[in-house]
């Protein structure tokens, strides 16, 4: 393969761990510039072609890669080193949590403090050890293999090798997103010209040739759990780490029913997980778990906010459109097992036809629906009721149990996000990522660590380490809010990315933020200042058109 060929040769000319840190650092300054230029572009052929909003793409995209480039070259640029000197860092403890050690880590500076007003992120650390010696880099290259549901993750993946690797990377471009290759090909132009970096396309074959290429001493792949078997049984467990997704609990203590409020927060959060790329999320909303007096109430929320959801129409309306036929005749599946086992289902579009399939609430999940041992990967949520007595040990021993498969992320809801007991609880959660009052992907936009539970269900090893943390010190990372919307005195909002506030002012607030983050990372006062002028109308904006929606929404009801 003559792309592997160019790799080699940059490789024996001059290995990429000899890389000057700030050399890297300025590149990834170029790239982030790239990836805001080609913003529109990208986001409109992905919103054709995958059935999302432009602002979607930009808020679940976008915005991550752009903000994980910038996190990486601040690190980079102070180092003097090469890149191959750079040692894992040891995570300093300070405070408990939970009993654990822990290092907060968000909000990292104050544009994050603005932009998550309220947010927390913690690694809670294991105890330390003696890490063994710190081998020299050899010469070698590594093997991306990119997932089809977001060019962001594909994005952030090529990062982590690059730099922590660190090794020259050959991504394979997802054979069910081929329109991707070009537009990462064009925003990664100064990494691609340098030799550090090439694309290529091609099936399952492709990759599995590339696989047993002995160049690669190293490969990461985000998929499904039979491509990352696949590949181990061809590369050798060693050499592969992988993130893969599971079904991913919401867990809803009994205190939220204290105010109609919370509830309403709860139900938007969670149709915003379940929702968000069509379903298609590593770590999509599959499962709410509630006590079992609440789950009528929180029904009827969840039916309510997917019907604003099919108000909304276009891309946003309640008939999703699946990456294929074949995922959309799976899901298909997973609700008539879950029909003919005793569960409810409500749909809020046509039936499924093709790729589409409609955004669907089930009720009364149990475990020997499949619907509770297989990801889903669509548009569908299922609530299911547990005790309220001791509701805190029975939803702890459910969301563990291995049936529900994966171990990837969780998110837990409570008016009380810092009270000892959902910390204890965040802590017992056998999954890496753990948000109170959040969708667990809002902590991958941010500079928390991305990565499994130790029990390595959804895979093996972390990933987004943009501070270079000792990897073997993470036990898990948990981000915390308050429930419903944030602010800053007495302005507040609603968080971003829910649909309630979805429509032309999201797309240019997503823009704004972009656009404010590079200001932001490269000390352009001017800039900064010229993206509040969309920034705040898009934000008041929205705020207003939402809260219009809202009063129709339950005065219909």
């Amino acid at each position: 393969m003559q792309k592997l060929e160019v790799l080699m040769e940059a490789e024996r000319s001059r290995p990429w761990a000899r890389t000057p840190a700030p050399e890297l650092a300025d590149r990834l300054l170029e790239v982030a510039e790239a990836f805001y230029a080609r913003g529109d572009a990208l986001a409109l052929e992905t919103a054709e072609r995958m059935g999302v909003s432009p602002a979607s793409v930009w808020f679940e995209s976008l915005f991550p890669a752009v903000w994980g480039l910038l996190s990486t070259a601040s690190f980079l640029k102070p180092l003097q080193g090469p890149l191959g000197g750079i040692v894992a860092s040891e995570p300093i403890a300070t405070e408990v949590f939970a009993g654990s050690s822990a290092f907060r880590l968000l909000p990292a500076n104050p544009f994050q403090r603005l932009l998550l007003p309220g947010f927390s992120g913690h690694v809670l650390l294991r105890p330390s050890v003696s890490p063994p010696p710190k081998q020299p880099s050899t010469e070698g290259l590594a093997l991306c293999l990119l997932p089809f549901n977001l060019a962001g993750i594909g994005a952030l993946d090529i990062l982590h090798l690059l730099c922590l690797g660190p090794r020259r990377v050959l991504a394979k471009v997802s054979e069910k997103a081929p329109f991707l290759k070009d537009h990462l090909e064009t925003m990664f132009a100064p990494l691609v010209s340098c030799g550090a970096l090439s694309f290529v396309q091609g099936g399952p074959d492709t990759g599995a040739r590339l696989a047993a290429r002995p160049e690669f001493d190293r490969i990461h792949l985000t998929g499904s759990a039979r491509t990352a078997a696949a590949v181990q049984a061809i590369a050798g467990q060693d050499k592969v780490t992988c993130e893969l997704g599971g079904v991913t609990p919401a867990i809803v203590l009994p205190e939220v029913n204290r105010d109609g409020r919370f509830l309403r927060q709860v139900a938007r959060q969670v149709v915003f997980g379940a929702l968000a790329n069509n379903g298609q999320h590593c770590v999509s909303y599959q499962v709410v778990l509630v006590p079992e007096s609440l789950r009528g109430a929180l029904g009827q929320a969840l039916a309510r906010e997917m019907a604003l959801v099919s108000r909304q129409g276009g891309p946003a309306g309640p008939d999703r459109l699946l990456i294929d036929e074949a995922a959309s005749s799976r899901v298909a599946d997973m609700v008539e097992d879950a029909r003919r086992l005793g569960a409810s289902v409500t749909s809020f579009g046509k039936r499924a036809e093709g790729r589409r399939f409609p955004v669907t609430l089930l009720s009364g999940i149990s475990e020997e629906m499949r619907f509770l041992r297989e990801e889903a990967f669509g548009p569908v949520v299922g609530l299911a009721g547990l005790p309220d007595s001791d509701f805190s040990r029975s939803v702890l021993s459910r969301a563990n149990q291995p049936a529900l498969v994966g171990d990837l992320g969780a998110s837990v809801f409570t008016p009380f996000p810092n009270s000892e007991p959902v910390r204890q609880l965040a802590r017992g959660l056998k999954h890496g990522v753990v948000a109170i009052n959040s969708y667990p992907g809002v902590a991958y936009a941010t500079t928390l660590p991305w990565g499994p539970g130790p029990g390595q269900a959804s895979g093996r090893g972390w990933v987004h380490n943009f501070r270079s943390l000792d990897e073997s010190r993470i036990e898990k990372v948990v981000l915390a809010a308050p429930l419903g919307r944030k602010g800053l005195g007495p302005l507040s909002w609603e968080d971003p990315w829910l649909p309630n506030v979805a429509g032309r002012g999201t797309l240019r607030l997503a823009r704004a933020l972009v656009r404010s983050a590079l200001a932001y990372f490269r000390r352009q006062p001017c800039r900064l200042l010229a993206s509040q002028w969309d920034l705040v109308p898009a934000l008041i904006g929205r705020e207003l058109s939402a809260r219009r929606r809202d009063r129709l929404l339950f005065t219909d009801h």
